[in-house]
């Protein structure tokens, strides 16, 4: 009969005629209402191709979000004693890591609140929905986190392009009116622990492979390398990882007031002070993968040139803006250029209040992410790069009740990534040591003035 399909779970065409089968294809066979599977992944099941078996990076990357970056989380009390559970939020690509996560939450006795998107919905949202809705108190979001232990949200778009025409200044309005909930979200207690644990996470899709210029199996073994899953031990190389950054930390960082970045090359030359305000290691827990160690600049102390020649920038599924230069004068961006998409940072430095000063600076570590992905959760960890939020400062930097007079307030965050893996470039700390990207060894080294 040759009628065939994609399955849902293993993505390769399945076909119902045993004749009709070659490389890379399954054969099913109906015996007595049995479903048996020949082929890649062979198994012998009666509850049809749902029972599939999932994809070993899948099932790694479930364990390790659960077991690593939900380490802090006991799901099974906080469900038995306060009924909170996992929200995990996420697109139909990832819908296979969403019923291996779910499974495991269920076996560890805890419960999931699954909330998945359609592809459709974000540009339906910000296209049809009225301004009533899109400025309504988000009592729902704050509803749902109030009753979560954790949030995990699984990046998994089909379509990375769907807003590139939707009118900023929507996207602006609903930022806006999700601040009670950002801020929520964003709580921390004395120590800078989340009050509601939280992690981004990325699943490669057909969208992503797309912008990478890779096929899909090149794109997941991009991805899972830099998730280390292709390890004896993820979780153990995510403990190195975050061991580095606090050396980093304590040799260099922590000691530091006043940061110059350096480009011999160009016009390069920012100064900004982060002088109170503390560094934050992001190893996995947060973001997964991860690597990076970032800060938010005092608002009014930065001045000078900052170009970004190489890279395209991309914000949040915005188009492309390429070939920046951003000139600052006591904290706010006073002259601006660029060779493709100026119109774009035109719109988002005027429109967007406070998004023509700093929110962060930050250093990537990561020696496996090594190329523009456009997406950001990769891009702005990629080893030997810094990167540069205008606009929203995490309130994070300042614990308790410390001077929070320094940190930037704007509803939007644009990171912009500037490659440092050139000869010519560096972040001189204090006027006396010099950070640079080693190559050889994929990490920031320390050089003498």
């Amino acid at each position: 009969m040759g009628h065939s399909y994609l399955s849902r779970r293993v993505g390769w065409v399945e076909k119902f005629h045993p004749s009709e089968a070659s490389h890379g294809e399954c054969v099913c066979h109906f015996h007595g209402g049995a479903l048996k599977i020949y082929g890649r992944n062979t198994v012998s099941q009666n509850n049809g191709c749902d029972e599939l078996m999932a994809d070993t990076n899948v099932e790694r990357l479930a364990d390790t979000l659960l077991d690593y970056s939900f380490e802090m989380v006991d799901f099974e009390k906080a469900w038995k004693r306060d009924k909170k559970r996992l929200w995990l939020r996420f697109k139909p690509p990832a819908d296979e890591l969403a019923r291996v996560i779910t499974e495991k939450i269920f076996e560890k006795g805890g419960n999931v609140f699954l909330d998945q998107e359609p592809s459709w919905k974000d540009f339906t949202f910000f296209t049809k929905a009225s301004d009533d809705v899109l400025e309504r108190k988000p009592d729902f979001h704050l509803y749902k986190l109030e009753h979560s232990a954790a949030r995990l949200v699984i990046l998994s778009d089909s379509n990375t392009k769907a807003l590139a025409n939707v009118n900023p200044k929507r996207r602006t309005m609903w930022s806006k009116t999700l601040k009670p909930y950002s801020n929520a979200a964003m709580s921390v207690d004395e120590k800078g622990n989340f009050l509601t644990p939280w992690c981004g996470a990325i699943f490669p899709t057909e969208a992503y492979a797309q912008d990478m210029e890779m096929s899909l199996a090149e794109c997941k073994e991009y991805i899972y390398k830099a998730m280390y899953l292709d390890e004896k031990n993820p979780a153990k190389e995510w403990k190195r990882v975050a061991k580095g950054q606090k050396k980093m930390l304590k040799e260099v960082l922590n000691k530091a007031h006043q940061l110059t970045i350096i480009d011999e090359a160009d016009d390069t030359k920012l100064d900004m002070s982060v002088k109170g305000h503390r560094w934050i290691i992001s190893d996995g827990h947060v973001n997964f993968p991860s690597d990076e160690i970032f800060n938010a600049p005092r608002k009014t102390s930065v001045n000078g040139v900052l170009e970004i020649p190489s890279l395209s920038q991309y914000d949040h599924g915005g188009p492309e803006v390429r070939g920046i230069k951003l000139e600052f004068r006591d904290g706010k961006v006073i002259k601006w250029e660029a060779d493709v998409g100026k119109s774009y940072l035109d719109e988002f430095l005027t429109k967007n209040p406070g998004a023509n000063y700093l929110g962060e600076i930050a250093f990537g570590r990561h020696p496996r992410i090594n190329r523009i992905s456009k997406q950001i959760l990769l891009d702005e960890k990629m080893g030997g790069t810094l990167h540069f939020a205008l606009g929203r400062a995490y309130k994070l930097h300042v614990l308790g009740n410390g001077d929070k007079s320094g940190l930037n307030e704007s509803v939007r965050h644009w990171d912009l990534i500037r490659d440092m893996r050139k000869a010519t470039a560096y972040v001189e700390i204090d006027g006396t040591i010099r950070l640079i990207w080693d190559d050889n060894v994929g990490q920031w080294k320390t050089e003498s003035q």
